[in-house]
């Protein structure tokens, strides 16, 4: 009786050891927000390989890199406006973009540039494969960026937006999505055929609260200028 009592005392005593030494060795170090965009998967529409889009697509956001821009991407989410929003533009192996050119969001703000060549030195993140990043409305003008942005699918392409556009995160899975609306039927000025949208954006914030964006009133719309 003693000798069962001693290894039931052991064991517990072995459990206790383990439960606390594995607990010890989870990272617990990144708290970067972590983004799932669900995307439609209606058969009706195919890439050119004749495969259904469809899928899950999540990324890891950059917020001690873009904390400005990060907090803007969040407060979008929140807010359901990454819901069913479309991709608008795919550059065969190069770049998906997802935007609202036709203001059906009615976003009606936008936020300074957090990159090198518009003066702020705290996004050092090289725009490769997997990288996301904040497109601008206006090319020239680098305080523009208000709600659409970019993936690339390519290390080359990335050599042009490096230091040029604020990158905000990477997709950690889902690059499979992507190479299949890579290879959509697109129209001549790279708008999608068929629609492809988000049907769900969510995030997990791992227990941070993340501050408000510091937006201005959106100066320039499809069409307008407000200057």
């Amino acid at each position: 009786m003693k000798k069962r009592k001693m290894q039931k005392g052991i064991l517990i005593c072995l459990s206790l050891f383990l439960t606390i030494y594995f607990a010890g060795c989870v990272d617990n170090s990144n708290r970067n927000p972590v983004v799932t965009l669900t995307i439609n998967s209606d058969n009706e529409n195919l890439n050119e390989n004749g495969e259904g889009i469809g899928g899950t697509i999540q990324i890891e956001l950059y917020p001690d890199k873009a904390p400005n821009s990060v907090a803007y991407f969040i407060d979008f989410i929140m807010n359901k406006t990454y819901d069913n929003f479309s991709v608008s533009k795919v550059f065969s192996g190069s770049i998906v973009q997802f935007g609202d050119p036709w203001m059906s969001k009615r976003i009606h703000t936008e936020i300074e540039g957090e990159f090198k060549e518009n003066g702020y030195e705290g996004n050092d993140v090289e725009f490769k494969r997997g990288t996301v990043g904040l497109d601008r409305f206006v090319k020239d003008d680098y305080n523009s960026a208000s709600g659409d942005f970019f993936i690339l699918l390519s290390d080359e392409a990335g050599k042009s937006y490096t230091g040029k556009y604020a990158a905000i995160g990477e997709v950690i899975s889902g690059m499979e999505v992507l190479e299949k609306i890579s290879n959509i039927k697109c129209y001549p000025d790279y708008e999608p055929v068929y629609s492809i949208r988000t049907l769900s954006t969510t995030v997990d914030l791992k227990g941070v609260t993340y501050e408000k964006p510091i937006t201005r009133e959106r100066r320039t719309y499809p069409g307008v200028n407000t200057d």
